[in-house]
């Protein structure tokens, strides 16, 4: 954002940046070896005989991420302001209907890989500028020096991220990457591909040691997709299909915290994410592959069903979870979407309630014999009225007892103050936070969000009010309350999920 303030009209602007000379051989210092391609690629005189977006039959076993569940998108809804330049969806699966149910079995705390898909537009540019046809199929195997010396040897085929029967269309939509920040692997085995020595020297230069600061300005900064680099940056470059399929990077399983309980929702898990867009430093437009896959995918902020089907897996979380005695005290700190799987969490600590509750009746004694151990959340985010992420849900869980403590910080609610963020509160709530850790043995900690500047910030804060309200013998100080949550992180009792 900018400051709000214009530069004088008399003021000179800055001075364009020289122009760099020209490359020469002499510049390049430590070019990594040409990694020899390890798979051939046969075309086939006929186009493909199915459709693009068909998909593989059920599999037999487990649904992994080799071999996901088709599920349907039941539900989408955006759940920020319209009028932000933030973007939040709601997205529900339905796994009910699947036949080998028991490897979709999912708890609070879990987390649901999503195989996305590159941006149909992207992909079309690049296969014309390949010059190939969407629809053509072909053959990979291995490249004789890589083949197996003993033809009786069974040996897996190439690549496995690329799917079998192998379609131009199908593999450059869902079998590669093509947005990520190019390897210097990559760009190695481009720069054999390009006609004018300018592109060969700067793709050889920019994977070079010697082109250390340039890669980071240019790949890493910058990002380039692969259609940038084969038209803006290398021009010239024309790679065959097996020197890309073979340097580029598998198109990775995107993980996002499930946000339900199976009590309250059982089969039916959902996730929030962000939909991500940034620029570069330079200007550039970039979008995060799979959340807008997600978002064009299915109904656009409409609360409504979808007749799209996305391939899923569930990956089980081992300490991330939340206790399994509801005695026990728990701290959830969740800034953003970070706060997702706490509605799963206390999805789950309401059904317990009940359940207890339900069992005191029975056993003819009062309902205030269940006495559930203190449940504190610290929600941050910009405005209530912007980005609250599920609000009702969570003020219903803070009246009815489920949560003991709501905590809330808006960094944008008020411009003319300084911007709150959850460590402030947990400091300005520092001696009931520091209560809830130090009052069992078994108290847990549990932190989501972004692993940069909030982890750290909140683990400093949660070190300072320990230090200062926590009256733990030995812990006169931030150190020491430090060295405290490393021992609680070792026995589980202190679990950040985080991500970059």
């Amino acid at each position: 954002a900018g400051s709000g303030r214009e530069r004088p009209s008399e003021a000179p602007g800055p001075a364009p940046p020289s122009t760099p000379p020209p490359l020469k051989e002499a510049d390049l210092v430590g070019v990594p070896a040409l990694p020899a391609c390890r798979v051939v690629v046969s075309m086939h005189a006929t186009r493909a005989t199915r459709p693009l977006d068909e998909d593989d039959a059920p599999c037999d076993g487990p649904h992994t991420a080799e071999s996901p569940y088709l599920a349907p998108v039941t539900r989408s809804k955006l759940m920020t302001d319209p009028a932000s330049d933030r973007r939040v969806l709601h997205l529900e699966f339905d796994l009910t209907a699947a036949k080998r149910a028991a490897s979709l079995a999912y708890e609070p705390g879990d987390s649901i890989g999503v195989l996305p898909r590159n941006d149909p537009e992207l992909v079309s540019e690049l296969a014309s500028r390949l010059g190939l046809s969407l629809e053509s199929s072909f053959d990979l195997t291995w490249a004789s020096e890589h083949a197996s010396a003993n033809q009786n040897q069974n040996q897996p085929p190439p690549l496995p991220n690329v799917r079998r029967p192998c379609v131009v269309g199908d593999v450059l939509s869902r079998s590669v990457d093509i947005t990520s920040v190019p390897r210097k692997s990559l760009l190695r085995a481009l720069a054999e591909a390009c006609a004018e020595s300018e592109d060969r020297l700067k793709l050889l230069y920019l994977c070079s040691r010697g082109g250390r600061d340039a890669y980071k300005r240019e790949m890493v900064e910058e990002a380039p997709t692969l259609v940038d680099l084969l038209t803006t940056i290398a021009p010239s470059c024309a790679p065959d299909l097996a020197t890309l399929l073979d340097a580029l990077t598998p198109l990775q399983p995107r993980m996002y915290s499930i946000t339900t309980a199976p009590e309250a929702h059982p089969g039916k898990p959902a996730v929030a994410f962000s939909v991500v867009s940034f620029q570069t430093p330079q200007g550039a437009a970039r979008r995060g592959v799979a959340t807008h896959w997600l978002d064009r995918s299915t109904t656009r902020g409409a609360d409504a069903s979808s007749s799209f089907r996305c391939p899923v897996f569930i990956k089980r979380s081992i300490a991330f979870r939340p206790p399994e005695d509801l005695s026990t005290p728990m701290l959830m700190i969740g800034p953003g979407t970070g706060v997702a799987p706490f509605r799963g969490f206390l999805q789950r600590r309401a059904a317990m309630i009940d359940a207890a509750k339900k069992k005191a009746a029975r056993d003819g004694e009062a309902a205030d014999v269940v006495a559930p151990g203190d449940a504190f959340l610290f929600f941050g985010c910009r405005a209530p009225t912007e980005d609250f992420l599920y609000r009702d849900e969570f003020e219903a869980f803070a009246a009815d007892g489920t949560l003991t403590k709501l905590v809330t910080a808006f960094s944008r609610e008020n411009p003319d103050q300084p911007k709150v963020y959850v460590q402030h509160k947990i400091r300005e709530h520092a001696a009931a936070v520091a209560a809830l850790i130090v009052s069992s043995d078994d108290a847990r900690v549990y932190v989501c969000g972004d692993g940069g500047g909030m982890a750290k910030d909140v683990h400093a804060a949660l070190c300072e009010v320990i230090a200062s309200h926590g009256g733990v013998e030995g812990v006169t100080c931030a150190e020491d309350a430090g060295k405290m949550l490393a021992e609680m992180t070792k026995a589980g009792r202190y679990v950040r999920d985080i991500w970059s």
